[in-house]
C-alpha cells in the first residue's frame, strides 16, 4: 500500500470509530429519555402485588438493550481518544470519555443498588430517589450525544 492508501484506510477507520460512538450515544440518549420520562415514573403506578415480577421482567429486558449499547459506547469513546490524539479536538474527546466514565460510575454506584432494593418489593421512596438520581444520567447522555456530533463533524472536516 502506498502512503495515500494507508492514510485513507486510517481515515475510514477513524470515521467508523467516531460514527459508532455517535450512534451508540444517540441510542442511549433516546433510551434514557424514555426511561426517565416514562418508565421510571410508571413504577409508581405498578400495584404492590405485581411489582417484583414486573421489575424483574423490566430489568432483564432493559439490560438486553442497554448492556451492549453501553459497552459499544465505552469502547468507541475510548478508541476516539486515539483517533483525536494530538489533534485540535482531543480535549473534547477527553470530555466525552469523562462523561462515559461518569455514566458508568453513576449507573454502578447509584442506579444499580436502587434497582437491587426494588427487586425486593415496591418502595415509593426508592423509586423517587431513582427518578431524581437518573436526571444525572439523562443530562450526561444528552451532553455525550452533543459531543459525539461535534467530534464527527470535526473529524469529517479535518484533513
Amino acid at each position: 500500500m502506498n502512503g495515500n492508501a494507508v492514510e485513507e484506510t486510517s481515515r475510514l477507520g477513524g470515521i467508523l470509530v467516531v460514527f459508532t460512538a455517535l450512534v451508540s450515544s444517540a441510542a442511549m440518549a433516546g433510551v434514557i429519555a424514555a426511561v426517565q420520562l416514562i418508565i421510571y415514573p410508571s413504577f409508581l403506578d405498578i400495584p404492590d402485588d405485581s411489582f417484583v415480577a414486573y421489575h424483574q421482567w423490566y430489568s432483564e429486558q432493559i439490560t438486553k438493550i442497554v448492556g451492549p449499547l453501553m459497552v459499544i459506547e465505552l469502547g468507541a469513546t475510548l478508541l476516539s481518544l486515539a483517533v483525536f490524539a494530538a489533534r485540535r479536538w482531543q480535549y473534547l474527546a477527553a470530555v466525552g470519555a469523562g462523561f462515559v466514565i461518569a455514566l458508568w460510575a453513576v449507573t454502578g454506584l447509584a442506579q444499580v443498588p436502587q434497582h437491587n432494593q426494588l427487586a425486593s418489593g415496591y418502595d415509593a421512596e426508592v423509586i423517587e430517589n431513582l427518578i431524581r438520581g437518573n436526571w444525572i444520567r439523562f443530562w450526561l447522555w444528552q451532553g455525550k450525544l452533543v459531543i459525539s456530533v461535534a467530534l464527527l463533524a470535526a473529524f469529517i472536516r479535518s484533513r
